[in-house]
Formats: C-alpha cells, structure tokens, sequence
C-alpha cells in the first residue's frame, strides 16, 4: 500500500544499507542523491557509483525512475499543495491548481548520456531557468491565452487537459495522486500528534502549507519525490502570480484569518 515512494536511504544513518542495495543493483541503475536541508536542487547529483557518494554527510539517496512519462520529449514533475489545518481529528485540503515543472533539455536515460545533463534529468524550475539553450517559463507580460500551456511551467489543469486528450484517464491517475498525499500525511500522523500535544495549547491555532513533488512514469505510476515544508510562494511569471495568488487567498481563508480593518 505505501509502494509509491522509490527506495531511498537517509545517510548517514543507512550508508551501509545504501552500499549494499547499490551492490545488488545493475549498473544501469542509477542513485539520485540530495542533500537534506537543501532546495531549489542545489547540491542534487546522481551516480551508479557507490564510491561518488560521501559516506558522513547528511543525504537522501534514492533509486533514479529512468523511465518518465514525457511530454514533447521533456521530462516533467508536479507540484501539488496541500495544507493541514488540524491534527487531531486530522484535516487535510489539497488545492484544486497546481504546477507542472519541465526539464529544458529532451529525456535520454542516464546510461545514453555520458554527462548526465541536469537540464535533462532535473525538473527544478530554479535550475532549468538558467539553461540559455533550453525552453523557458513564460515572462509575467505573457499572453493569458497562453501562459498555462507553453514554457518550463504550465498549471495542472493544463496538463490534464494534454493528457486527456492522449487517451489518458487522468481522473485515474490524480486519484491515485490524490490517495499518495494521503497515506503520506497519515504515515506521520503519530509523530505529528505528539509534537501537536506538546506544542500547541489550541487545536485551532496552527495550520501548515505542504508542496508534494510527484513524478509519473510511462506506465502511469506516480511516485511521490518529496515533501516541503515550505514550498516556495515566490512569482517569477504570470502563471506562478494566477496559481499561487488564489493559493494563499484560499490558504488564509481555510485558516480562519481575517481582516480586521
């Protein structure tokens, strides 16, 4: 029930566990490796090399998905949000908008491609911005007409619409996205309710934002890539000011905040 997260290890803690399924792995198994703490994919690198990987550092290791759904040949991820406004009894929203965040460089796997290109295999918008050769998000003067489908970023209802209409049942699949979100929040639902008793005097007076990155594969199996904590509110474009704008409206709403002018 709780397959949708790709094996992963937290190091240093499970170095030597990591070491062992990496020996038992193929070669054309590649490991994603990425620093704890960190965002925006700054210090993300990925080996098939157990020897690249430092032993005492604080890292995340997890098996590569080599096999992404792809849209025009690019790579892509989604950003969903979600937010938490109680724990006991647990309340969770998932916000109806979202982010579709592409790679800037056509998917080959990681065995065809000697440099292992991050503008291939990364989808972090921070990092694929940057790539001048690449395809870019589009500028906050974009056509309205066009800014959810086109550029590095399109919104999630964009992509449905792309995916129905290629067949696929894509009522299907954020359903099964929908259930991923779920069980995560539920999987740390006992640590949560004790820092909740210990911490937070009013069962009302504490809500959280969460941004889950999920990843599709060509058989339409989403996998769950991380959870922040504090996803990132910034609008670098007009699609990030329309999604996130209504975002954070709904969110203070939820909330129970209100204007007291």
């Amino acid at each position: 029930m709780f397959d949708f997260w790709p094996q992963s290890f937290v190091l240093p803690r499970e170095v030597d566990m990591l070491y062992g399924a990496m020996t038992q792995a193929s070669i054309n198994q590649y490991w994603i490796v990425k620093p704890t703490c960190s965002s925006q994919g700054k210090g993300i690198f990925m080996t098939n090399n157990m020897h690249d990987i430092p032993r005492c550092q604080s890292l995340i290791v997890s098996r590569y998905i080599a096999n992404p759904l792809t849209i025009d040949s690019l790579k892509f991820d989604l950003r969903i949000y979600a937010v938490i406004t109680s724990i006991n009894p647990l309340r969770l929203y998932l916000y109806e908008e979202g982010l579709t965040r592409f790679a800037s460089e056509p998917y080959v796997t990681p065995e065809a491609d000697a440099n292992l290109n991050k503008y291939v295999h990364l989808t972090n918008y921070s990092i694929n911005k940057l790539n001048k050769s690449g395809v870019k998000a589009n500028s906050l003067n974009s056509n309205s007409d066009e800014v959810e489908t086109s550029g590095s970023k399109w919104s999630l209802n964009a992509l449905k619409k792309v995916l129905r209409a290629h067949g696929v049942n894509e009522q299907k699949l954020f359903a099964r996205i929908k259930d991923i979100i779920i069980k995560t929040v539920i999987a740390c639902e006992p640590a949560l309710n004790q820092a909740f008793d210990q911490n937070v005097p009013f069962k009302s007076n504490c809500f959280q934002l969460l941004g889950f990155d999920i990843m599709v594969d060509d058989n339409l199996n989403p996998w769950l890539l991380e959870v922040n904590l504090s996803p990132s509110l910034s609008c670098d474009s007009q699609l990030d000011h329309k999604i996130k704008s209504a975002l954070v409206s709904d969110l203070l709403t939820l909330a129970g905040l209100h204007n007291l002018e």
